[in-house]
């Protein structure tokens, strides 16, 4: 069984978007995602309803992750296609930023920034020396390969590794925790909830009036 979607290159996925009523529903269901704090402070006090809004809560703030990325994308592909849709654009990449800060401000960045950086540097560094250990010309100089020896053992690793942790947390620290900040503001509830109504009304417009929003007859490719 072939299923066609994987066969798709990127220009065929960014042409898929390029439809008013597609683009719509991201817009819809992805806001949808977003609001849907507002209905679980209104179902609260019933009980069921209560309970299977605080259950979709909670699936929809991981779920969004996914969506936010896409929701990105796709603001990518209006920004591109229509250039006069500048106001869609920017409520699809404000809400898509919005629902990847839901998961992403969960988890301390930058930490997980220099831990990813260090490993990255510390096998990078052993793929470059470690071939070096085949030269007997550069094996035989008794100070180098002492250090190639050292620097491609578990104990070189590791401090190369730290040393480049130490450095890219402070270097990256503060950037990313800008960047954490304003994603917070964006992550939370009442923004979130402004955002998604906002968008969900963008949707419908386009549904009925895109040409309100500046959206004009997509190109043909």
């Amino acid at each position: 069984m072939q299923i066609p979607f994987f066969d798709w290159t990127l220009a065929d996925i960014m042409l898929f978007f390029q439809n008013d009523w597609i683009l719509a529903w991201v817009l819809i269901l992805s806001g949808g995602l977003l609001a849907i704090w507002l209905l679980e402070n209104i179902t609260d006090p019933i009980p069921l309803l209560g309970s299977i809004f605080d259950l979709l809560v909670h699936v929809g703030t991981f779920l969004g992750f996914f969506v936010g990325i896409l929701d990105i994308f796709v603001g990518y592909v209006v920004w591109i296609a229509q250039p006069g849709a500048t106001i869609v654009a920017a409520v699809l990449i404000i809400m898509g930023f919005s629902l990847v800060m839901r998961v992403l401000s969960k988890f301390p960045l930058a930490l997980v920034f220099a831990a990813a950086l260090a490993c990255f540097g510390a096998a990078t560094m052993y793929g470059f020396v470690q071939p070096l250990t085949n030269d007997a010309l550069i094996m035989a100089i008794p100070g180098l390969s002492d250090a190639i020896l050292f620097l491609i053992s578990g104990k070189g690793l590791l401090i190369i590794g730290f040393i480049i942790f130490c450095v890219a947390y402070v270097v990256g620290g503060l950037i990313i925790k800008l960047i954490q900040l304003i994603g917070k503001i964006f992550a939370s509830v009442p923004v979130s909830v402004i955002v998604g109504i906002a968008a969900i009304a963008v949707g419908v417009v386009i549904i009925f009036a895109p040409g309100l929003l500046g959206l004009v007859a997509w190109p043909i490719p």
